[in-house]
């Protein structure tokens, strides 16, 4: 008798050891210098390529992104397209008409994860603009999926 499947016939003894974490720990190491580029990228801006023929020419065009709320990173994989919308991975299936847009509605729809800036939670316009000497620090990419 074969081993175990589930309704859709995939076979679980094999997925599980595909998950266990001496798999994970062996796919980390064999795709290391891969996911340090895709570190590095998250560390330097974002940045967003689009191509489009024109003619007889090829246009590109390559724009980096340093996004901040309040003097902290937002990373994340962001996306602009030739008509210039832009896309987050995290909000899938939404677009923007600018990366102010976008990253006003991460705002809203993760608070948690854009704490209130002021000491007080009054208005943030206090004579500067970096507020990192007030302690406030959050993860690398707001949850909002």
């Amino acid at each position: 008798m074969g081993s175990k499947r589930d309704p859709d016939g995939m076979d679980l003894e094999r997925l599980n050891q595909a998950v266990s974490p001496d798999e994970q720990a062996a796919g980390v190491e064999r795709f290391r210098a891969r996911i340090q580029q895709l570190n590095d990228a998250h560390q330097h801006g974002e940045q967003s390529i689009r191509e489009v023929t024109y003619g007889k020419h090829t246009i590109r065009i390559a724009t980096t992104y340093d996004i901040q709320v309040d003097g902290q990173p937002v990373t994340g994989h962001l996306l602009v397209t030739n008509e210039g919308s832009v896309h987050y991975h995290a909000i899938p299936n939404q677009e923007f008409a600018s990366a102010v847009d976008m990253v006003k509605r991460m705002i809203d729809l993760a608070p948690d994860q854009f704490p209130d800036p002021s000491p007080t939670g009054g208005p943030t316009d206090h004579g500067h603009t970096d507020h990192t000497e007030h302690g406030h620090h959050r993860g690398d990419q707001p949850d909002v999926t």
